[in-house]
């Protein structure tokens, strides 16, 4: 189970009235299947949009409209029930709906998680304030990602045996010079498709840094093959891809990449976020060949 750490944000009380252990348990009791699985997608993507989490568990309605109403009558419970709450800020703007409202877990949601024995990593206590707009826009990207490839899989165009989010994913290793250097990458991936099981280091570009900081993150990925950690551990070295959120920024970070002459090629690449799914349904040849000494 991978470490979350929630936040809560200033305007909305998370903690709210005291809930004893017993209220607890009735609380859990009330709950469906579904209700429990909302709940554990929002703390492990620690913050989801309504749209996200219709996506993710009410795509079998007949109608987008009756699958709206269903999300937003599950997330009004878990709301009313002090489970859940949403952050003034929207994604999209109010225009965009009840779809734009982002979740995540009041300290009651938190315990009720805790006391089924599966989050004991949730903390026990969220502090009191709103995330940044830059780690929120990051967050959701990421958690898009995850939604992405859940819905594909669901098509039947590969099989998930394993996502990682941070800091799980991680990876420390021995810098060339000297000490712990760690790999941060946002997701780590291991699907199949047909025969062959493609493994996957994810980063999510938000076109907030320069391509030269990617270029030297696709240095450090380099640095870490050479160690020859992934292939004692997995035989082979996962492939690298980032994911941008346009064809231009696509475009850009290729050329960067391409032009760089101290990277292995093959480990490497850039997809507009739409194409992911395609990539991983295609694999990518280079993991075929292993990892450096």
């Amino acid at each position: 189970m991978a470490v979350i750490f929630l936040t809560s944000w200033e305007g909305q009380a998370m903690s709210g009235p005291r809930v004893s252990r017993g209220q607890l348990r009735a609380i859990r009791d009330s709950l469906s299947d579904r209700d429990m699985e909302v709940l554990e997608s929002i703390a492990t993507n620690r913050f989801l949009t309504s749209h996200q989490i219709r996506r993710l568990h009410f795509a079998d309605h007949t109608t987008s409209a009756a699958a709206i109403r269903s999300t937003n009558r599950a997330l009004a419970k878990l709301a009313g029930l002090g489970l859940v709450a949403h952050l003034d800020r929207r994604i999209g703007g109010v225009r965009s709906g009840s779809g734009s409202h982002v979740w995540t877990l009041t300290e009651v949601g938190s315990r009720l998680l805790r006391s089924t024995g599966e989050f004991d990593e949730l903390p026990a206590r969220l502090r009191a304030h709103e995330p940044t707009l830059t780690f929120l826009e990051h967050t959701l990207a990421v958690a898009e990602v995850c939604v992405a490839l859940t819905e594909a899989e669901r098509g039947g165009e590969f099989t998930v045996i394993e996502l990682l989010r941070e800091p799980e994913c991680w990876r420390a290793y021995s810098a060339r010079h000297g000490g712990v250097a760690q790999l941060k990458p946002d997701l780590y991936l291991v699907t199949t498709s047909g025969e062959y099981e493609d493994h996957w280091f994810l980063e999510i570009d938000r076109c907030t840094e320069p391509p030269s900081r990617i270029v030297r993150a696709c240095q450090k990925y380099e640095s870490y093959r050479q160690t020859g950690a992934e292939r004692k551990r997995i035989g082979i070295f996962p492939a690298v891809v980032w994911v941008t959120p346009d064809a231009k920024r696509c475009a850009t970070l290729r050329s960067h990449i391409a032009r760089t002459p101290d990277l292995d090629h093959r480990f490497f690449a850039v997809v507009y976020a739409t194409d992911l799914p395609s990539l991983i349904k295609a694999g990518i040849g280079s993991q075929e060949t292993g990892d450096g000494a």
